[in-house]
C-alpha cells in the first residue's frame, strides 16, 4: 500500500528534494479551467471587431481578463502570439527580446533582430526597432496578446509598447490585458476609433453565465441562491467562483449567499475563509504554503513544504479549483489566480506569522540550486530577509547581465531593497555598486563600497573571484574614488589574487593596471598590461567584446604617449572595427574607440574623419560621466583634438569641464599636468589670435603634406590654404614652413600627436 501523503508545517531544518531546472514559458496561451464558462457574448463582440487594431481588456483582479483573452486566442482565425509580461520586462531590452521570441510562434524568426538583441549593446533605435517593425509587417495578418500589462511601469519599456501599438500592420490585432492603464498610451487610437475597450461592466458575468458556471462546477444550488450570489457580487467572476466553492453544500448555500456584502475585497476575504475551512487539512496547508510562490512546479512545492506528492495535490486542485492556472501544455508549471494568491498570502501571514519567511527561504534555496530562475531566487531570498543569499545571487548574476548589456535588469531587482539592506551584506553592496556605477551614480557606488568594506571580505566570491576582497577591488578600480594610485593598487591586488588561481578576472585586472598606468603617464607599463589582457580574451565570447574594445582604445592612448604612431593606428582601427562589428557604438567602449580613432586621424591630417569620430565620441558622453577620472580623461583628449581641428572655444569648454571634474579629486595622477598643458596650448593659441580657419591649417605644418594635399584634406582651394599659411607665418614672424614649425614648438603650440618622423615639406 502506498504511503499516505502528508504536508507538514515548516521547520527551519533543510529538506532534500528534487531539483529540476524547469522554467515556465512566457509564450504559451493560458489553459482555461475545465470548470470555466465560455464568454460567448464577449467572443462574439471580439469577432465583430476583427478589424480593430487594438483591443484593451482592462479591469481589476478577478474579472477573468486572461480567460477571455485565452478563449479569444482559441477562436481567432488569425495566427496568435502570446506574451505574459512580468517585472523583468521593465528592462526594454528584455521586453524586446521576449517580443521577438513571441513572434516566433507566427513564422520564421528575424535573424537580424535576434543577432542585434544578443549583442552586448543592441542599437535599439537604429536596428532593433526597424527590424521589429519589418517582422510585424512580414507576419501580418496576426493577433498578439500581451497579458498582465500592468507589470510595465518603466518609461523606456512603455515606449516600446507605444512603438508596438503604432506599428501594428493593417489586418493584425494587439490584445492588451491589464489591471490598470496604459490609458495615456492609447489616446490616438481611441480618438481614431481604432480601439475596442472591454472593461469590468462587460467582463461581469450575467445571470445566465452565472448559472452556466455553477453547472460547470457541479454546484447544485437553487435558483434563489444563484440569483442572490449574482446580485451581491454584481457579476464579479472571482467572487462568484469563490461563492460557488464555499456554497458547494446546498444546505449552506443560502447562508453563504446572505453573507456576501461590502466591497470586492471584503467579499473575497469572507469567501476565502469559507473556502479554506471546507478544504481538507492537506489542501489547506498546501494552498497557504505555496501562496508565497509566483509560479510553481511540483518539485518546488515539495521543497517548500518538505514533503513529496505535490504533483497529486496540484492535479486535484486544478480539477476542483478554478484558481490554479497551468502555464504550459505539459502542465509542468502553474500559478494561482493573482487575487487568490494575494488573499492566500494575507491569510497565511494572519494565521501563521512566522511561516512565510520559512517557505520563502526554502523556495530561494531551491531556485538557487536548481538554477531555474535567478530573479525569483533573489526575490524569495530578499523577502524572507536572507540578505546573504540575496547578495550571493545578485553578485553571481551581475557579470552575465553586465556583459550582455542588461545592467538595467539588475537595477530592477535591487529596486525593492532599501539602502540599509544593500549595505548590510557585502556581496549585495558590491553588486549594487556595479549597478550604480554603470548608471552614472558614482557617489552612491562609493557609499556602497565603503559599506562593503565593513563586512567579511576574505571569503570566496559568488562572481567567481577568489574572494570578496578581490571583487570589491575590481569595482573600486573602475570607480577609483581615492585616485589613480589607488586604482593601480586595487588592480595589482586583484591581479595577484586572480592570476594565482587563473580565474576569469585576470584579464579585467590587466586592463585596470594598463588604464591606471596610462593615467599615471607610464605608457610602457600600460602597454605590457594591455597586451597580456588581449592574450587572455576569448575572441568567441561576445560578452567580452566591450572589455576588449576598452582595452584596445586605451592601448592606443599608450602608444600615442610613446610616439608609436604605427601601433597607435593599428590599435585604434581594431578598437573601432570591434565596436562597429558588435554594435557597441552607443556604449562607453564606443566613446573610447571613437576617441582613439579621432586621435590618430587628426595626427595624420585627416580632419574631416577626425571630426566625425570626435562627434561620435561626444554622442556617447553619458557613458563617460559615471566616474570622475574617465570623464576628465576624455574631456582632455577631446579638448586637444578640438584644438587640433581649429575649434579653440570648444577645446576651452572641454578644459573647463575637466577642471571642474578634477576639483577636489584626490590623486589625479597625470590628469592634472595634462590639463595644465591643454590650457597653455589654448592660451597661446589665443595670444597669437589665430582664426578658426588658421587653427585648422596649423596642424598640417609639421606633416609631409603639400599645400595641394592639405587643401584636399580640408576641402579648400590651394589658394585659400596659401593665404592661411601666409597669415600664420606673419603672426609667427617667420618666412618658411620649417621656421613656422620650430616657432610653434618653442611656443608649445605643436598639436599633440602630430608626427615626429614624417618628412616636412619646405613648400611655402
Amino acid at each position: 500500500m502506498a504511503e499516505p501523503r502528508t504536508i507538514r508545517p515548516p521547520t527551519i531544518a533543510p529538506n532534500d528534494r528534487a531539483r529540476t531546472p524547469l522554467r515556465p514559458s512566457k509564450y504559451r496561451v493560458p489553459v482555461p479551467s475545465v470548470a470555466t464558462v465560455e464568454r460567448r457574448r464577449l467572443l462574439d463582440l471580439l469577432a465583430s471587431a476583427w478589424d480593430v487594431p487594438i483591443v484593451l481588456i482592462s479591469a481589476s483582479a478577478g474579472y477573468g481578463k486572461s480567460t477571455v483573452a485565452a478563449q479569444w486566442a482559441a477562436r481567432c482565425r488569425r495566427p496568435m502570439a502570446w506574451l505574459n509580461i512580468d517585472r523583468a520586462d521593465n528592462n526594454p531590452l528584455v521586453l524586446l527580446t521576449h517580443m521577438a521570441h513571441a513572434l516566433e510562434q507566427l513564422g520564421p524568426p528575424a535573424l537580424e533582430l535576434f543577432d542585434e538583441l544578443s549583442s552586448p549593446a543592441p542599437r535599439v533605435d537604429d536596428v532593433v526597432l526597424p527590424a521589429l517593425a519589418g517582422q510585424l509587417e512580414r507576419l501580418s495578418p496576426f493577433a498578439m496578446t500581451l497579458d498582465d500589462l500592468e507589470e510595465l511601469t518603466e518609461p523606456r519599456s512603455l515606449a516600446v509598447l507605444d512603438f508596438l501599438v503604432e506599428e501594428i500592420p493593417p489586418g493584425s490585432q494587439i490584445v492588451l490585458a491589464t489591471r490598470t492603464g496604459p490609458e495615456t498610451h492609447l489616446t490616438r487610437r481611441r480618438v481614431a476609433g481604432e480601439l475596442l475597450e472591454i472593461r469590468s461592466d462587460l467582463l461581469a458575468l450575467d445571470a445566465e453565465e452565472t448559472r452556466e458556471l455553477a453547472e460547470a462546477r457541479g454546484a447544485p444550488l437553487s435558483e434563489q441562491a444563484l440569483a442572490l450570489i449574482h446580485q451581491r457580487t454584481e457579476g464579479w467572476p472571482a467572487g462568484i467562483a469563490l461563492a460557488l466553492r464555499a456554497a458547494s453544500d446546498p444546505a449552506d448555500a443560502d447562508a453563504v449567499a446572505q453573507g456576501l456584502h461590502g466591497t470586492q475585497r471584503e467579499i473575497a476575504d469572507y469567501l476565502l475563509e469559507a473556502v479554506l475551512d471546507r478544504e481538507t487539512e492537506e489542501h489547506r496547508t498546501f494552498l497557504l504554503a505555496t501562496s508565497v510562490l509566483r509560479k510553481m512546479t511540483p518539485p518546488l512545492c515539495d521543497a517548500v513544504l518538505g514533503t513529496t506528492g505535490s504533483i497529486d495535490v496540484i492535479r486535484e486542485l486544478e480539477h476542483s479549483n478554478s484558481f490554479m492556472i497551468p502555464l504550459d501544455d505539459e502542465r509542468g508549471w502553474y500559478r494561482y489566480h493573482q487575487l487568490f494568491r494575494e488573499l492566500l498570502s494575507s491569510e497565511l501571514a494572519r494565521r501563521h506569522p512566522g511561516f512565510p519567511a520559512v517557505y520563502l527561504a526554502r523556495a530561494a534555496e531551491w531556485h538557487e540550486e536548481a538554477g531555474a530562475d535567478a530573479e525569483e531566487a533573489f526575490r524569495c531570498a530578499h523577502e524572507c530577509g536572507d540578505l546573504a543569499r540575496a547578495g550571493r545571487i545578485a553578485l553571481a548574476s551581475a557579470a552575465a547581465f553586465v556583459g550582455r548589456g542588461h545592467a538595467e535588469t539588475m537595477r530592477l531587482w535591487l529596486r525593492d531593497c532599501t539602502e540599509d539592506e544593500l549595505k548590510a551584506d557585502p556581496q549585495l553592496a558590491i553588486a549594487a555598486a556595479w549597478v550604480s556605477l554603470l548608471a552614472g551614480e558614482s557617489e552612491r557606488a562609493g557609499r556602497l563600497l565603503l559599506a562593503a568594506e565593513q563586512g567579511n571580505l576574505d571569503v570566496p566570491s559568488a562572481d567567481g573571484a577568489t574572494s570578496l576582497r578581490s571583487s570589491l577591488a575590481n569595482v573600486r578600480a573602475s570607480l577609483a574614488p581615492g585616485g589613480i594610485h589607488q586604482m593601480l593598487a586595487d588592480a595589482e591586488f586583484m591581479y595577484a589574487a586572480e592570476s594565482a588561481e587563473k580565474t576569469r578576472w585576470v584579464s579585467a585586472s590587466c586592463r585596470a593596471i594598463g588604464t591606471a598606468n596610462v593615467l599615471l603617464g607610464r605608457p610602457e607599463a600600460a602597454t605590457a598590461a594591455f597586451q597580456e589582457a588581449l592574450m587572455l580574451y576569448d575572441s568567441g565570447r561576445s560578452d567580452l567584446a566591450l572589455a576588449k574594445a576598452l582595452c584596445l582604445g586605451y592601448l592606443t592612448f599608450a602608444a600615442v604617449d610613446m610616439g608609436a604612431w604605427p601601433a597607435a593606428r593599428k590599435w585604434a582601427r581594431e578598437a573601432k572595427a570591434l565596436v562597429v562589428d558588435r554594435g557597441l557604438e552607443d556604449t562607453l567602449a564606443g566613446a573610447v574607440a571613437s576617441t582613439a580613432r579621432a586621435t590618430t586621424l587628426v595626427h595624420d591630417g585627416n580632419s574631416d574623419r577626425a571630426a566625425h569620430e570626435l562627434a561620435a565620441a561626444r554622442h556617447s558622453v553619458q557613458f563617460a560621466r559615471g566616474t570622475r577620472w574617465l570623464s576628465a580623461d576624455l574631456d582632455l583628449r577631446w579638448g586637444n583634438i578640438s584644438l587640433d581641428l581649429g575649434e579653440r572655444l570648444v577645446a576651452k569648454e572641454h578644459a573647463a569641464r575637466a577642471r571642474a571634474t578634477l576639483q577636489g579629486y584626490p590623486d589625479p595622477g597625470a590628469l592634472s599636468s595634462r590639463l595644465e598643458e591643454l590650457e597653455i596650448r589654448i592660451d597661446r593659441a589665443a595670444e597669437l589670435h589665430f582664426t578658426p580657419a588658421e587653427l585648422r591649417v596649423a596642424p598640417f605644418l609639421v606633416t609631409h603634406l603639400t599645400v595641394k594635399e592639405i587643401a584636399a584634406h580640408l576641402h579648400l582651394s590651394a589658394a585659400t590654404v596659401k593665404t592661411h599659411l601666409s597669415q600664420i607665418y606673419a603672426k609667427l614672424d617667420v618666412s618658411t614652413r620649417s621656421e613656422a614649425v620650430e616657432q610653434m614648438e618653442q611656443l608649445g603650440l605643436e598639436p599633440i600627436g602630430l608626427p615626429q618622423d614624417g618628412r616636412r615639406s619646405e613648400e611655402k
